[in-house]
This record gives structure tokens, sequence and C-alpha cells, in this order.
């Protein structure tokens, strides 16, 4: 029963996208059915965290930035569907190990890793933070496009419109043999180099597969009408 709240949410979204919004997903194959993982998504609009949620099958552990657990309404409804705070920047090591403890447990979770919204409405680079998690917990990532929802809820108009959301899984990016060691484990030790640049590898594969389910989608125009 601790999951209610979440799996109400989902089905209400999920009609609210699929009917309002024509949501199409693909790539359900490639997501691993059980065991941690975690996926990793662009970040254009506030619909992102709602439209990535309803597409993946498993429920997902978000990881969202502290400040917005301060709003009154918005925080409550963040802590019932179980998003984890954390802290701007890699050094947030509390939220590293709850989210590693949790993907250890076999949980599914799902990051933002450029750092924050896209303005521009482009694809972003993933940062290294994904790396240096999926390493941590030797877990593998799988990348996520979201499509459609800067035009249906594009931040610098703040006006909701109809248009055409479209959700796509990646292949897997496996995690490598190396250190698992923390940031304030891997300070200072010889071999700190060597995990920065595995961890931005894996950021950069991230990217490289976000660019590839691009093209793969095309990038088909969609009607939009503003929601009055």
């Amino acid at each position: 029963m601790k999951y209610w709240f979440y799996d109400l949410a989902k089905l209400i979204l999920w009609v609210v996208f699929r009917v309002g919004f024509g949501l199409e997903v693909s790539g359900h194959e490639r997501i691993p059915r059980r065991g941690g993982a975690i996926f990793a998504s662009n970040h254009v609009s506030y619909l992102d965290p709602p439209v990535v949620g309803v597409a993946c099958p498993r429920r997902l552990r978000f990881m969202a930035r502290a400040s917005l657990f301060r709003q009154p309404v918005l925080g409550v409804l963040l802590r019932m569907l179980r998003v984890m705070p954390l802290e701007r920047g890699e050094q947030d090591v509390g939220a590293i190990r709850g989210a590693v403890s949790r993907l250890h447990r076999g949980e599914a979770v799902a990051i933002f890793p450029e750092g924050g919204r896209q303005l521009s409405g482009r694809l972003g680079a993933a940062r290294r933070g994904v790396g240096l998690l999926a390493v941590a917990a030797q877990v593998p990532i799988i990348p996520v496009l979201v499509q459609g929802t800067f035009e249906a809820l594009s931040p610098r108009t703040r006006r909701l419109r109809r248009a055409k959301i479209r959700v796509a899984f990646g292949h897997p990016i496996s995690y490598t043999g190396h250190s698992s060691a923390l940031p304030e484990e891997s300070r200072g030790t010889e071999g700190d180099h060597r995990r920065r640049l595995e961890h931005q590898r894996l950021a950069e594969a991230v990217t490289r597969e976000w660019h590839r389910l691009l093209a793969e989608q095309g990038t088909r125009p969609s009607q939009q009408r503003t929601w009055r």
C-alpha cells in the first residue's frame, strides 16, 4: 500500500497524456524488468518527470533539487511520490548514498543529468554525475528521450498547448568494473583522475544515445493549440 499514491497519480496522468497529448512510447523491450537501473532523461519542460514516470512500466524513484521540497504544496506531493531531494552539484554525498542504496535494493532511479531544464528546447549534454552514480551502484543506465513536452509547456510562455508527446527508451549502457568509491572516498587518491574520465565516458555515451534516438524517432512537427 505504500505506493498507492504513486500508482493512482500514474493512472490519472496516463489518461491525461494519452488522451490530451497522444502519448507514444517506444523501447519498452530495452528496459530491464528487475534489478537496479538508472533512467537518464533529457529535460526541457516541467512536464518531463510526470511524462517519464507514466511512460516507464517500472516505478521510478526520481531525484529532484532540494529547493522544490521547500514549497508547501509541491513539497508534500514530492514526498508522497517518494521523490529524493538532491542539492545541486555532485558533492551531495548523502543523496548519492541514498540513491545507491535504493539501486542496490533493485529499485529504478530516474535523473535528469543535463543539470537543469534546457530552455532552448534542444538536447544538452549529460554531466558526469550520471556516470558516477552508475559506477558507484554498479547498475546500467537506460537513456530516455522525451520529445514534445517543450512544445506542450514551454518554459518561456508557461502556457499549456496541445502537442504530440513521445518517449523513447534507449539501449542500456553498462557500468564498468572500476572502483565504486563515492566522491568523499576517492578524493586525493591516485585513481581519482581515471575515475572521473570513466564517469565522463559514461555521460558521453548517454548523450550519444539521446542523439541516436532523436535521429531514429525523427522530429515531426506537432499541431499546437493553446488550452483554455
